[in-house]
């Protein structure tokens, strides 16, 4: 078999590989494209529960590099060609059919029982005028394929072996385009290399389009988890009757290009699959503020559930003080395991960790939601409280959520505060904490114990006549 059509994986690197670099690598490796052939085939053929693509690396054995279904588990088998059904087809060339394993003498009886296969297409597959490899599509079922199976495999072997010449190729040129800079002498011109990264940006926007930006925003992303353009604001929440400060919640922040809400940037790492990792950094950070806060003042932090479940959250939050941590989940991000979390909130409750549901009424969480996680605090969402003075609906609904959290022996907060009239009705339908820019708007943690003693509510708590 050509070696060119090994996968890259196997291939000793050339050069350091860069994110960039890996980008383009993954993008023109055949094992890549013919990982891509066995799905479809899966699902291409009816009775089809299996498949595997195998390539012949050494002249007596093929080796499964790639497959789908039931036979997944068998990717890196190897199997002789000799007394197989599978490298029968591959020394003969052409697409061979068995109907019934157990009757079947071509077949390789072991390998059959092991996968337990009972019914078997083995179409081989060529490189130009050479055969490099056979896919196998299987059954656990005897008799699973008809005729006109055989016959759309047989057909698309042209095709497919067309699609593995030219992965070949494409892998070939982009391997030595992207060793290019380290077969030459030291010392190559900086120029000369600027243009390598120019090629290479071009190879990444053909070959993977959206590489780049993908490349680019993990680049940032990672950033932020070596902790820098990573800070945090807080803005205090209050005591709505008697105008203290009960705590103040820990808000990330971004810096750099693009300029964009935390949430975008949480939501990125998320796709990135670094959700968690960025989520603890952030906390991490807040809680390095919780000594330079008065006295008796809480600190909010915000967790998703996988976050909250960390065994790193809870030793972390224990090495404060405890006591003083508001851990707000947000309503928004669905709870798939609430037996996981409500073990872990047990322990941190037992540490004096206090839970709040965050952003009520604007996702995810229902009463129900909010009955399995039994939080001190419940957070009333902006959108509820926004023009509560002026609204009957908002104000009936803010009503039944005081209601409900009194049942539940939790206190409300209510977010997003813009106005004097919106504080005065939430006041009146008896929330006790409350929290927005007309109260204080977000401010640095050195600035807090100013911030505070400037905003206090005191004199806006109606006086008693």
């Amino acid at each position: 078999m050509p070696k060119a059509l090994r996968s890259f994986k196997e291939r000793p690197a050339v050069i350091d590989r860069t994110g960039l670099e890996d980008a383009i690598r993954h993008a023109a490796d055949p094992i890549v494209l013919m990982q891509r052939v066995a799905d479809e085939a899966l699902s291409l053929v009816e009775g089809a529960d299996g498949v595997l693509v195998g390539f012949a690396h050494e002249p007596s054995y093929l080796t499964y590099e790639c497959g789908a279904g039931r036979l997944e588990e068998h990717i890196g088998d190897r199997l002789a060609l000799e007394g197989s059904l599978a490298g029968l087809a591959f020394q003969r060339g052409e697409t061979l059919h068995c109907r019934d394993a157990d009757k079947d003498v071509r077949v390789e009886r072991d390998f059959c029982r092991a996968a337990q296969v009972q019914s078997l297409v083995c179409v081989p597959l060529w490189r130009h005028s050479e055969t490099v490899g056979v896919l196998s599509v299987a059954s656990w079922r005897p008799r699973a394929f008809d005729e006109r199976d055989v016959a759309t495999l047989t057909s698309l072997a042209e095709f497919i072996s067309v699609v593995i010449a030219v992965a070949v190729d494409l892998a070939s040129v982009t391997d030595a385009l992207l060793s290019r800079g380290y077969r030459d002498a030291p010392g190559a011109a900086v120029a000369q290399m600027n243009n390598w990264a120019a090629e290479d940006r071009f190879m990444a926007n053909v070959l993977n389009p959206g590489a780049m930006g993908r490349l680019e925003t993990r680049s940032r992303v990672d950033r932020f988890l070596r902790g820098r353009g990573l800070t945090h604001v807080f803005q205090p929440v209050f005591d709505i009757k008697d105008g203290e400060c009960f705590a103040v919640e820990g808000l990330a922040r971004f810096s750099g290009q693009p300029s964009m809400t935390p949430d975008v940037w949480f939501t990125e790492a998320h796709e990135m699959g670094v959700g968690v990792e960025l989520e603890l950094v952030s906390v991490k950070g807040a809680l390095n503020c919780l000594s330079r806060l008065p006295k008796g003042v809480a600190l909010c932090l915000n967790a998703g559930p996988e976050a909250i479940s960390t065994d790193e959250l809870r030793q972390c939050v224990a090495s404060t003080e405890p006591h003083r941590i508001v851990m707000e989940l947000t309503e928004e991000a669905k709870v798939d395991d609430y037996h996981r979390l409500s073990g872990q909130l047990s322990q941190l409750r037992l540490l004096g960790v206090r839970l709040a549901i965050d952003d009520t009424g604007a996702g995810f969480a229902s009463f129900a939601h909010i009955l399995k996680l039994a939080p001190n605090l419940i957070k009333l969402d902006r959108e509820l409280t926004s023009g509560i003075d002026r609204d009957p609906v908002r104000s009936a609904l803010a009503t039944a959520l005081v209601s409900f959290a009194s049942c539940l022996g939790a206190e409300i907060i209510a977010e997003g505060i813009e106005t004097a009239a919106e504080l005065e009705a939430l006041r009146s339908l008896g929330i006790r904490y409350g929290q927005g820019f007309y109260l204080c708007r977000p401010t640095s943690i050195d600035a807090i114990p100013l911030r505070l003693a400037k905003e206090t509510l005191v004199a806006r708590v109606p006086q008693a006549s």
